[in-house]
């Protein structure tokens, strides 16, 4: 990329963020490449693609992030470093995940029509199971956490 006068501070702003708009639509995409893989119940994607052809569009996303970074420069900028450790959008996650099974209760459900009485023991039994799967996790995710933090201080 050829030398050019640096953009004012506005555009600068701009630049980056179309830059990692692009890198999180690339995200999207190796999402999408890759679902197959995923234990998602749900998918999203039916990967319609042979593993030959994903290793083909996988290349054109690393020539595709390397042009991102070489788009920074030309501005003398680089990403930022990451911030949020993945504990803590797991623990993020966990949280809006204990929201939607609360909204599973009876009391919230009666609002898309009346619960009938043999279904309360079962919808009861559902979220019981759904909040301890998602507490065991965030348990033994916190415990990690305290673990770490013991290792620095004693380190």
């Amino acid at each position: 990329m050829q030398d050019a006068e640096k953009l004012n501070e506005a555009q600068q702003r701009r630049l980056y963020a179309s830059c990692r708009y692009i890198d999180g639509l690339l995200c999207d995409l190796e999402q999408a490449l890759h679902q197959a893989d995923s234990l998602s119940p749900f998918p999203r994607y039916v990967v319609d693609l042979t593993p030959a052809e994903v290793g083909q569009l996988e290349e054109h996303i690393r020539r595709i992030r390397a042009q991102l970074l070489r788009t920074l420069a030309w501005q003398q900028m680089k990403p930022d470093t990451p911030e949020i450790p993945a504990t803590r959008a797991a623990l993020t996650s966990l949280a809006f995940i204990d929201i939607a099974i609360e909204e599973l209760t009876p009391r919230h459900l009666r609002g898309c029509g009346a619960v009938s009485e043999g279904a309360i023991e079962g919808l009861n039994g559902v979220i019981r199971d759904l909040r301890s799967v998602t507490r065991g996790m965030e348990l033994n995710i916190q415990q990690k956490m305290a673990a770490r933090k013991a290792e620095i201080k004693d380190g």
